[in-house]
């Protein structure tokens, strides 16, 4: 493949390829120009993305070099039901390639990968323009609309593997050629390069080829010539390509094989993917007009209109404007091109040579506008393709429209390549180069991404520096894992994940020690539960949010004795709290409160506060009745029963049977277990199980009040569940039963 890339990008010249690549460079390494002056400790992209994506990074070598495992599953997060990261945006080639220069740093790493996506997309589609074209003049203005499109410098910002989708016109090259010629070296140079298509960069890009692959075979049979797709070489071809993929891919592509057929990592997969996700994450049709948000020459302008396309006003709810997947402006210089080449095209030859790419354009540009047209601030009824692409499985896991974006611009950096060649046709080189600098000037300003102050720099990356605790906390013997707070999502917060991924980007300098939460891209309950069930973990989170150090939870027990319980279950050696999470008073509220359960912290900086646990769990734990909510409790509802929703009757917690509650005993002893409750019926049984026996059954009223149950509770756990038979016949706004202040207490 190395010899058809040196073949095909230069014809021969390999001169020209390296002052390509210097073109490239430059262009990228004064676009992010806060980036390059800080390649050690800054990357590109704020929010929790970032973070993860060089946890991405830094796992794939260490699971395979290190712990000799497949990279699709960790224990390293969600400790201790681990996290199946099948729907993880992995990238694992990127992170094997990397591996040594990991050495010098994560953060030197990450933006290598991030500079490469836009030398290598520049490098190749130049490859893949100056085959269709014949005019190196014309590939080069054409390979700037892809490589520096507004669509693919956001999603750069912040995702890495949709930085590198270098390989996309690479593949389509040498699969065209694989085509036409049908030699064995061009299927090859197919495989792998849709390898690294999906492997260094992202699956969704191997969707995305799939599709756009199959669109040109149908142009192929119905329009063109058909004898190219239809004979026995081709198809011969086809399957060697198809055979070197699975053989090539299957440590990857088995456990991703094996994870879709799993009905559970499906569900994980379809998370978020309804429709006011959906047109959340498509394109505005202003958007395709207006310049990018990112864009430093125009940032000011864009935020005259920043809601109205960003963001989506549905069913009379505004959500959160989501720049990086709404991005899509075209550039009018760039239109004009290809306007011209559809038109001389057409004159010419009856747009033999656009017509394909000016199909595949509106094709993948009106998916890209999800389930409803938006226009500005209105969202139409009028129903787009996606609607329809949507249920098509496998291909639905692209649950982000906006993203065939990609092959919008592939296809206009065709059109753009081929208007060019037909405005310069006959002219003079020194012509043809002063219409390249034109062209070359008006791309460069439409498409900036170039922050014009520090204070936007600054708003679009993220700093990468670990604190020194991390890495002495990775230098420590033993295997222990470590609680960092806040570990729970924000909800309230417009970056909701962005602690809980610096809190594992902060553990690759652990040296394999576990952290009880994280993020992954698709996570499922389980894994949320493992960190939300630490009763200082969600207040942690509450305290985040502006609630106070609290912890809301049916159950009337001892704050801290479960926390240590959960502490010492989870072998917790370290609690550290990212101060920036917090404002000045509600950092002093958590400190206060860890220095007066596990006494003075062992490290302090500007940055992070480090506790440690043993000494703490060792006296406190396991030494008194310990109670704690299991099931799904659903807080802060007014009860409502037969005679209506009435205030008075206080708040209860509510949710599906069944649900309880786990009792940890030092001992066996006899217990008495008190709660308030109430149900919508009046005379509702309420059924209590002690470990899967009935342990008796108590008939509810309509309003709220005290019952009480005595067993005897074994040494260690035993659970206790609450289930009411009528529990789904109701209506709305009826629930079934409500309980609030359950309490435990040693009886004689």
């Amino acid at each position: 493949m190395l010899l058809e890339l040196r073949e095909y990008i230069t014809s021969g010249n390999l001169k020209m390829c390296l002052i390509l690549i210097a073109i490239y460079a430059v262009i990228s390494l004064v676009m992010f120009w806060y980036i390059t002056i800080h390649i050690g400790s800054v990357v590109a992209g704020p929010g929790g993305d970032v973070y993860q994506s060089m946890w991405n990074l830094w796992w794939t070598p260490y699971a395979i070099f290190t712990l000799h495992t497949s990279p699709y599953f960790t224990n390293q997060l969600f400790f201790p039901v681990g996290a199946d990261l099948v729907t993880q945006t992995l990238f694992p080639l990127a992170g094997i390639l990397t591996a040594p220069i990991q050495l010098l740093g994560l953060p030197v790493a990450y933006n290598i990968v991030f500079f490469l996506g836009f030398i290598l997309s520049g490098l190749f589609s130049f490859m893949l323009l100056r085959y269709l074209t014949k005019d190196s003049i014309a590939s080069f203005i054409g390979s700037l609309v892809f490589t520096f499109s507004p669509m693919h410098t956001a999603q750069a910002i912040g995702h890495l593997n949709w930085a590198s989708i270098e390989f996309v016109p690479l593949f389509l090259l040498l699969f065209i050629l694989m085509v036409k010629e049908k030699k064995f070296r061009y299927v090859l140079g197919s495989a792998i390069s849709f390898l690294f298509l999906i492997f260094f960069g992202d699956p969704e890009q191997g969707i995305m080829m799939v599709a756009f692959v199959g669109a040109l075979a149908i142009f192929y049979l119905l329009l063109k010539r058909r004898t190219e797709l239809l004979n026995k070489g081709f198809v011969i071809r086809f399957g060697e390509m198809t055979a070197i993929i699975l053989i090539l891919g299957s440590p990857f592509l088995i456990p991703i094989i094996g994870g879709l057929l799993s009905s559970s990592t499906v569900s994980t997969a379809s998370q978020l993917s309804g429709t006011v996700n959906q047109m959340l994450w498509s394109d505005n049709i202003a958007s395709y007009f207006l310049p990018s948000y990112y864009n430093g020459l125009f940032n000011g302008i864009s935020h005259s209109y920043f809601n109205s396309i960003y963001g989506l006003l549905y069913q009379n709810l505004f959500y959160t404007p989501d720049v990086t997947e709404k991005v899509s402006y075209l550039g009018y210089s760039v239109l004009f091109l290809a306007m011209v080449a559809l038109y001389f095209d057409f004159k010419k030859h009856k747009l033999r040579n656009t017509a394909l790419w000016a199909i595949l354009l509106l094709i993948f540009g009106w998916l890209s506008l999800g389930p409803y047209i938006q226009v500005m601030g209105t969202v139409t009824s009028i129903p787009a393709i996606y609607a329809v692409y949507s249920h098509i499985p496998i291909f639905n896991f692209i649950r982000e429209p906006g993203r065939f974006d990609m092959m919008v611009t592939l296809c206009l950096a065709i059109l753009a390549a081929m208007g060019f060649a037909y405005l310069t046709e006959g002219k003079s080189s020194n012509q043809k180069l002063l219409y390249a600098a034109v062209f070359f000037a008006l791309i460069m300003i439409e498409y900036n991404t170039m922050p014009l102050s520090q204070s936007f720099a600054n708003s679009l990356s993220a700093n990468a520096t670990i604190p020194k605790a991390y890495k002495q906390i990775g230098a420590l013997q033993g295997n222990f894992t470590v609680l960092s707070l806040p570990i729970v999502p924000d909800t309230n917060s417009s970056a909701p994940e962005l602690y809980p991924a610096l809190a594992m980007y902060y553990s690759t300098a652990m040296n394999g020690k576990s952290i009880i939460g994280g993020y992954t891209s698709r996570e499922n309950q389980s894994q949320l539960a493992s960190a939300d069930e630490i009763p200082l973990a969600s207040a942690a989170a509450y305290l985040q949010q502006g609630y106070g150090l609290i912890y809301p939870s049916p159950v009337a027990g001892n704050f801290t004795n479960e926390t240590l319980l959960w502490l010492e279950n989870y072998n917790t050696q370290f609690i550290t709290v990212t101060r920036s999470a917090y404002n000045i008073s509600e950092q002093s509220a958590i400190y206060n409160y860890l220095y007066g359960t596990f006494g003075q912290p062992l490290y302090t900086s500007n940055t992070t506060f480090v506790f440690g646990t043993k000494n703490a769990v060792l006296s406190h734990a396991n030494k008194a009745l310990t109670a704690y909510s299991i099931g799904t409790w659903i807080p802060g509802y007014n009860f409502c029963g037969s005679q209506g929703c009435n205030a008075s009757f206080g708040t209860l917690w509510w949710g599906t049977n069944a649900r309880g509650v786990d009792l940890f005993s030092p001992n066996k002893t006899k217990v008495m277990m008190n709660f308030t409750a109430a149900a919508a019926i009046n005379g509702t049984q309420l059924y209590v199980y002690l470990d899967n026996a009935q342990l008796g059954s108590v008939k509810l009223g309509d309003t709220p009040r005290a019952y009480s149950l005595g067993f005897n509770a074994s040494a260690g756990y035993n659970q206790v569940i609450f289930y009411a038979q009528n529990d789904t016949a109701l209506p709305s706004p009826y629930v079934v039963y409500g309980i609030k202040n359950i309490t435990f207490a040693r009886s004689t």
